[in-house]
């Protein structure tokens, strides 16, 4: 059985529960578990001695630790990629694989400072949403993509831009590729709109809807959904989001066991620098903000 260990900003969060579960109930269960956990604060009332107790995991008293034990790493912090330099050290220098949790990065330059860490280190590592997952996107790339590939994209989800960008972002660069260069915003941070251009004329956009709402007993909010032209046709799509966590912790797993990374470095890169001109281009309505990366 190869142990799994959780490096996390606060273990009390939806990913490091649903992961938990996914892997011990996944393909991979009887193969992979999650053995050991660290959390550098405590949420909702919860520490994270607690989390460890309630879910049969060994609490160590650091990142280092943690590594040390582990066969594998899953450095969580979904919500605040801020702390993912901090808590990826020790993981990324230790040559064992390592999944880090979305959102990557605060900024491209983190980013790629983290990418280039690991592979000094010859640490196998990989990042994604979990909307990389979906069967409409594999569906249009193994079918319609094939011959005929997306000229403009246009990727639809809900929430803030601040958590769930990067699940809107993510399929917009698997469906429409790389090279973006400029990001441009209009919207009143309820309803926000972006536009993606790029030099050789592909066209993409990317929206986000807040807040949802519950009235009586129904939920309201935007679904995550897609529309794709290809040549001088048009197909849309509303994502099936129920197995997406799943397929991600299968996934997990199989990287573990030496397959290959589902989520290119390229894609990466790209990724976060959509969301840094977008949080910029927030701050300038109107104006064309241009995308970075490591081609700049």
């Amino acid at each position: 059985m190869k142990k799994i260990g959780f490096i996390d900003h606060y273990l009390k969060n939806f990913h490091a529960d649903i992961y938990l579960k996914l892997i011990r109930e996944g393909s991979f269960g009887d193969r992979f578990d999650v053995a050991y956990a660290y959390g550098e604060v405590s949420a909702d009332g919860v520490d994270s001695r607690k989390w460890c107790e309630d879910n049969g995991v060994e609490l160590l008293e650091s990142p280092a630790r943690v590594v040390e034990n582990s066969d594998c790493l899953v450095v969580l912090s979904p919500n605040n990629p801020e702390r993912h330099w901090d808590l990826c050290q020790e993981a990324l220098r230790s040559g064992k694989p390592v999944y880090v949790d979305k959102t990557f990065a605060p900024d491209t330059e983190t980013a790629v400072r983290l990418i280039d860490l690991a592979v000094s280190s010859g640490t196998p590592m990989f990042t994604t949403s979990a909307l990389r997952f979906v069967p409409e996107i594999r569906e249009f790339r193994e079918g319609i993509g094939k011959q005929h590939p997306a000229r403009a994209v246009s990727v639809r989800g809900p929430s803030s831009f601040a958590v769930y960008a990067v699940h809107v972002i993510e399929p917009l660069v698997i469906l429409l590729g790389h090279g973006a260069s400029s990001v441009t915003y209009f919207g009143d941070g309820s309803f926000m709109q972006f536009g993606v251009s790029y030099p050789d004329g592909r066209i993409g956009g990317f929206n986000l809807f807040e807040p949802g709402c519950s009235i009586g007993d129904q939920w309201y909010g935007h679904p995550f959904e897609a529309s794709i032209i290809f040549g001088e046709g048009t197909v849309a799509y509303r994502f099936t989001t129920g197995d997406m966590f799943r397929d991600l912790a299968d996934a997990m797993c199989a990287f573990f066991d030496g397959g290959p990374s589902p989520a290119p470095y390229e894609d990466t890169i790209e990724i976060i620098a959509l969301i840094e001109a977008g949080r910029e281009a927030m701050a300038r309505p109107g104006e064309q903000i241009p995308v970075k990366g490591r081609r700049n």
